[in-house]
């Protein structure tokens, strides 16, 4: 529930370690589980956005 604000901190605290991604909404609409689940999937296969 933000614009990407955390996402410089992650990965400085990541040091390159694992890839950081945003994946985040406006207006307060949480994702669901399997929302979350099928972007991790994307991202995992190289897709990104």
């Amino acid at each position: 529930m933000n614009m990407g604000q955390m996402v410089d901190d992650v990965r400085l605290v990541v040091n390159g370690r694992a890839p950081v991604d945003f994946y985040g909404r406006t207006g307060g609409v949480i994702p669901t589980p399997a929302e979350v689940l099928e972007k991790i999937r994307q991202i995992n296969e190289g897709l990104g956005e």
